[in-house]
């Protein structure tokens, strides 16, 4: 049985050793070789132009952009462009400033002024000269003696018919609607509940 299992095994490896060699190999190799290229294109791409380009970027275009743009740029704002707009804030802008404020709050107190001596002052006067001497006469020389008399005996009048129309309606209305629930209605009411009891009984069983 051993020897049988032994023989089994070195058939399998007869046949699987060659398919190895012919599939697995190449394709390994094929592989390794893949790898191997791309290590030597990436050399040369970096070799041939990176760093050609690292090279003209650290020691030319970077240069040439501090020396030609960005010292350019700070010595004009440094020696020209700040003291321009220094000058032009502390001389025109700032000066400029201080009067629009200053005129803003003139005009301010000017339209208080008027409005206090125009609005203010009349409606004031209106008030204690007129308005309140035409209510004080108002009310001691008709409110009292005319006009509340008047409104208090329309009151009392009104609440006398009141009264007198709410027994009307009770004597002429209600009593006579619950006379009419209690003596009619509700036997009318009663009558029919027994005959439609009687029906349904007859009917139904």
């Amino acid at each position: 049985m051993a020897q049988q299992g032994q023989q089994g095994q070195g058939c399998l490896v007869a046949v699987v050793r060659p398919v190895v060699v012919a599939v697995v190999v190449p394709l390994r190799l094929l592989w390794e070789l893949v790898l191997l290229v791309a290590r030597g294109i990436g050399w040369v791409v970096d070799k041939v132009l990176l760093w050609p380009l690292r090279l003209l970027w650290r020691y030319v275009l970077r240069p040439l952009l501090k020396w030609l743009v960005v010292m350019p740029l700070r010595w004009l704002w440094r020696y020209v462009l700040e003291p321009v707009l220094g000058f032009l804030w502390n001389y025109v802008l700032e000066p400029a400033w201080n009067g629009m404020a200053a005129v803003a709050r003139g005009f301010g107190k000017v339209v208080a002024w008027l409005g206090y001596h125009l609005v203010a002052v009349p409606l004031r006067a209106l008030w204690h000269w007129v308005l309140v001497p035409l209510g004080k006469a108002f009310y001691h020389g008709l409110w009292r003696p005319v006009l509340f008399p008047v409104l208090r005996a329309l009151w009392l009048a009104f609440r006398w018919a009141w009264r007198i129309g709410g027994r009307i309606w009770r004597f002429t209305v209600l009593a006579p609607c619950r006379w009419v629930r209690r003596s009619v209605w509700w036997p009318v009411k009663a009558e029919i509940r027994r005959v439609a009891r009687e029906v349904r009984r007859t009917l139904f069983g």
